[in-house]
This record gives C-alpha cells, sequence and structure tokens, in this order.
C-alpha cells in the first residue's frame, strides 16, 4: 500500500474521506435500553467527521435498519443530517463526470452542494445495502428521499437486472483525481450470476491518465457462503485501487491485499450491534481515507459511544472432567458454572467503558454453551433473569448450541520442523519447491491421505507465476471427480474408504492427475473455440479486460 505521507502532499491535493457501513438506523428503536444505540453512533461518526475536516463521508449501505423506516428513526436522520452536514464551509470536491447519470432522485441532477438553495458543509456519498434497497411501489429507497431532500447523495444505483453497468464519479480536489465506483446491493445468487455470465461492466475514465486513483465501494457477502451466495474479491477489476466492503458487520477496516487482483479491500464492519454474534463483539471503527494521487492512507478510528459487548463461547464437553458432569445434577452444575463465567463477562465489559458522556453503559452479555448431552441443558430464561438490571440483554444472555462435528474437529497445525528441514533442502528456490518439499518432509506424521504433494505445488507455481486463479478449484475438482469415480468402481464399505482412497493415490500419480487435467482443459479450449469464445474465455478465465490501472474498462 502506498501510503500518503506529510513530504509528498499538502492539504489542498489530499482528498479526505470518512468511511462507514452499516449504521442500522432505527435498530431496536423500541427498545427502552437499546433503542438509541444506532443514532448515538451515527451522532458521533457525523461528529467525527466535523472535527477531523473531512472533504466527503463514504456510507457503504444499510444506513437504515429497515426498508421502510420509522417515522422516528427517518427524523432522527434528518435532523442529525442537517445539523453536521450543513453549514458555511466551501466543498473542494469538484465533478467531472456527467451528474445527471450518477445521482438518483435530485432535483437539479447534481451533487447537494452545488445545490443553490442548500449550504452543504460535508457531502454525504451512499450507496444502498440489503435492508434499504428499493422497495414498495414506486421502487424507491429511503436514500431516494434523502437524495431528493438533498441530504445525501445517492450514487451505485441498478436500474436493469440483467445487465449491470458502473461507471465512476470522477472527482477531483487539485493535484488529485479519484473514480469513484459504487455497487448496491443485489441478491448474491443473482450478481453472481451475472459476473459469470460476463454481464457485469466496470467503465474507467476515458482518459488515459494512469494519475487517477480508482476506488470501488461495495455492498454484498465477502465471507465464502456457498458458490452463489457470495461475491468472490477476485470478480472485481484488477485496475482498482481499494474496495470499501460493506454487509460483513465484522470489523476488518485495515486494508487487505488481494495479490490476485493487486487491490487492497477495506470492512469497516457496522457501528452497531445487530446481533449478538461473536463478529458483532470485535471493536468498532470507523476510518479516515487519505488520497494523494494514486497513493493512500486509512487511519482507523475507533467509536467511543458503542455499548460494550462481550462474547465468549464453551463447549461443554471440554469441560465435563473438571466439572465432573458424569456424576450427580450435571445441569445444576453446567447452571453454576455458567453462572460464574457470565459474572466475569460483566467484569470484563467494564473495561470497554471509555468514559464517553453519552456511551451506554449496560453491557451486552452472550455466552454460547455448546452441549452435546442435552443433560446438560438448564432453562436459560430463568437463568437470565438474574442479570436483568446488569445486562441489556436480559432475555438471552445463555444461548445452547448442539455440538456437531465441524465444531470438534481437530485444527491441522504446520509441522513446524519439517518446515525448517524442507526450507533447508538445496533446491528450495521457489515457493512450489518449498511446498513440495515440506509434504515429503510432513508426511510421517500429516501425511496426504488424497492428493499428491507435487500436484500442490503445481497448483502453487501457476497461481503465483502464472496468475492462474482457477487452478486450486480446477485441480482440487478433478482430484474429487477422480477419487468418486475409483470408489463407485470398487464400492468399498464405509470402514474400508480410506484404504481405497490409499490404493487411489497408488493407482494415480500426481503426473498422471495432472496429464489429464490439462489434456481436458485443452480439449474443453477446442470445443469451445468451435462455438466462439470471449476473450476471457481465451485469456484463462481472467475477469478483468484491463491490465493497467488509469482509462479503462472492466467487464465481470
Amino acid at each position: 500500500m502506498a501510503e500518503v505521507n506529510t513530504t509528498d502532499k499538502d492539504a489542498e491535493n489530499v482528498i479526505r474521506i470518512m468511511v462507514a457501513t452499516d449504521n442500522h438506523l432505527g435498530y431496536g428503536e423500541k427498545d427502552a435500553l437499546r433503542g438509541d444505540d444506532s443514532f448515538i453512533a451515527f451522532e458521533e461518526i457525523l461528529q467525527m467527521a466535523v472535527d477531523e475536516d473531512v472533504d466527503m463521508i463514504l456510507l457503504g449501505g444499510d444506513l437504515f435498519h429497515d426498508a421502510v423506516p420509522s417515522q422516528n428513526a427517518m427524523h432522527k436522520c434528518i435532523e442529525l443530517l442537517r445539523r453536521y452536514t450543513f453549514g458555511g464551509k466551501p466543498v473542494s470536491l469538484e465533478i467531472l463526470s456527467d451528474q445527471s447519470a450518477s445521482f438518483h432522485n435530485t432535483i437539479n441532477q447534481s451533487v447537494n452542494y452545488e445545490d443553490p438553495n442548500l449550504n452543504i458543509g460535508i457531502p454525504v456519498f451512499s450507496i444502498h445495502g440489503n435492508h434499504d434497497d428499493p422497495s414498495g411501489f414506486g421502487r424507491l429507497s429511503s436514500l431516494d428521499l434523502l437524495s431528493t431532500m438533498g441530504l445525501v447523495n445517492y450514487f451505485g444505483r441498478w436500474t436493469d437486472l440483467t445487465k449491470v453497468e458502473i461507471s465512476p464519479v470522477l472527482i477531483r480536489k487539485g493535484e488529485s483525481k479519484m473514480a469513484l465506483y459504487g455497487l448496491s446491493h443485489i441478491h448474491d445468487a443473482r450478481l453472481a450470476r451475472l459476473f459469470k455470465d460476463y454481464q457485469v461492466i466496470i467503465n474507467g475514465p476515458n482518459e488515459t491518465d494512469d494519475e487517477w486513483f480508482h476506488l470501488m465501494v461495495i455492498h454484498q457477502n465477502r465471507a465464502d457462503r456457498g458458490p452463489k451466495n457470495y461475491i468472490p474479491e477476485e470478480a472485481l477489476p484488477s485496475f482498482l485501487h481499494l474496495v470499501i466492503w460493506g454487509h460483513e458487520h465484522d470489523c476488518r477496516i485495515d486494508p487487505e491485499s488481494n495479490v490476485l487482483r493487486d487491490f487492497y479491500v477495506s470492512q469497516p464492519g457496522s457501528s452497531v450491534a445487530t446481533s449478538l454474534s461473536e463478529g458483532e463483539a470485535k471493536k468498532k471503527h470507523v476510518g479516515i481515507l487519505e488520497i494523494y494521487k494514486t497513493k493512500f492512507n486509512l487511519t482507523p478510528l475507533p467509536l467511543q459511544t458503542v455499548r460494550p459487548f462481550i462474547f465468549d463461547s464453551v463447549i461443554i464437553a471440554d469441560w465435563a472432567d473438571r466439572l465432573n458432569l458424569s456424576e450427580g445434577d450435571a445441569s445444576t452444575k453446567v447452571y453454576n458454572f455458567a453462572k460464574e463465567r457470565v459474572e466475569t463477562m460483566i467484569e470484563r465489559a467494564r473495561e470497554l467503558i471509555t468514559g464517553h458522556p453519552k456511551q451506554p453503559t449496560e453491557p451486552l452479555i452472550r455466552l454460547r454453551l455448546i452441549y452435546s448431552e442435552e443433560s446438560h441443558m438448564f432453562n436459560t430464561i430463568r437463568f437470565s433473569q438474574m442479570f436483568v438490571t446488569r445486562v441489556a440483554n436480559p432475555a438471552d444472555v445463555v444461548k445452547f448450541e448442539r455440538l456437531n462435528k465441524r465444531m470438534k474437529s481437530d485444527k491441522i497445525s504446520v509441522d513446524k520442523e519439517a518446515m525448517q528441514r524442507a526450507m533447508e533442502v538445496d533446491n528450495t528456490t521457489r515457493v512450489e519447491q518449498l511446498v513440495d518439499n515440506y509434504f515429503e518432509e510432513a508426511k510421517a506424521k500429516n501425511p496426504l491421505k488424497l492428493m499428491h504433494s507435487k500436484a500442490l505445488a503445481e497448483m502453487t507455481y501457476r497461481l503465483v507465476e502464472h496468475r492462474d486463479t482457477n487452478s486450486a478449484d480446477n485441480i482440487f475438482k478433478y482430484y474429487n471427480e477422480r477419487a468418486v469415480d475409483h470408489l463407485m468402481e470398487t464400492l468399498p464399505d464405509d470402514e474400508n474408504i480410506e484404504d481405497e482412497l490409499a490404493k487411489f493415490r497408488l493407482r494415480f500419480s500426481a503426473d498422471d492427475i495432472l496429464k489429464a487435467l490439462d489434456a481436458s482443459n485443452r480439449n474443453r479450449s477446442a470445443t469451445t473455440s468451435a462455438i466462439g469464445t470471449t476473450p476471457k474465455e481465451e485469456n484463462g478465465g481472467d475477469l478483468t479486460e484491463s491490465s493497467s490501472r488509469g482509462g479503462a474498462r472492466g467487464r465481470g
């Protein structure tokens, strides 16, 4: 990441942006204790934007928790935006692109700070998320209402679900020029299909100037929740510099490098906990993004008004011996154990109190008890009533979940001694050689049961040297297909499956598998060429047309 520093810029040439996502205004607004949590955090974000003297605020979707927010939520949002974003401060951002094509439901078809009837000090730019997407008669979003009132610059809205074409908002401040791309939420399965069919087109600036900073904000599943239920980062074009990823609530705001696409991804997370999950318990932040030409720096700022939240998870089976659950009343013993655990969690929550006058002090507490025997369970509602005056969620302090095989499976750790021996081998000059050597050295303790070390080394080589993003998927899939074919031929009993897989590894060497895989790919390519290919298919399935940043037209 090329960071901005004070030696190569000055304030007149640096674009300063307050970045936040998933504010969920109106969440739990009828709760006597937690009803104002979302508004308190949002007000702190706006106050920080004023204190940091930013040029604009960029929101990554889900400003509201409901597609049709209540009058109370809409009123408080309007009040906060008017209080903190209006004023006499001049806006230094110049819009170079066609504004009528970028911003929706604006009175003058332009950004709000160019409206002569409004006095905007800090413009807010936002896409919509899955909670505040267009709905109902007229297919309007709550952001359409804010846009019509001149409070928010609503961009990145799709109008055609058969083909998505994204053109950037081109912004200039002094020597810095930014291309801002917005992709508001589309159902993940539908968007994945559009990417697969090459119906997502991302246009870059028409100029060939390489001094543009390409920033994209998106609101989709980032975590892999199934092949058609998330959008992989590799689907986005490589000419981007930074992606602001909304929708995921756990805070991972520090930019993470995507080596395959050569851009960075920042996931700010939500500003209010909307579920009692482990990800929501992470410290919540917003960020100050500074852009100078093609360099950027993202500074995380912790939120001080977020309600303290402590999450803990215990597998009861791991405590069975210490609690002596095999004798006596196991339920009572687990009950007393949980009571002590929650008391400790409440003490830990006091350490999260920042001293901010508006921070709620009653903590959220969630103890997840993972059980394998129903005799370990107790009445969680009655249990929670002990803490009714001490926590903000007295109805569900404890949650029982049944233990499954995936939870209790042992994690495979790296054999450090084998790694050391692999690095000492004379021919270890390339990463694929290191992979091959490691699995050869580690096979005594952690042998591979299906794949060959040479195949994994080849996969690493194709991924690193040729940027073949499909190599892992192709090799794993081919191994799986051949192994299934072998098992269908032999039809072993359940207890003999591992023995039969060992025979499969002896029957087919890594060279046999890789040669067969390459031959299959060549046959498939020849068939495709006879029918007619797209430029993407000829280029190994790369999802991006642009090979460089700057004036580019990328296609997903």
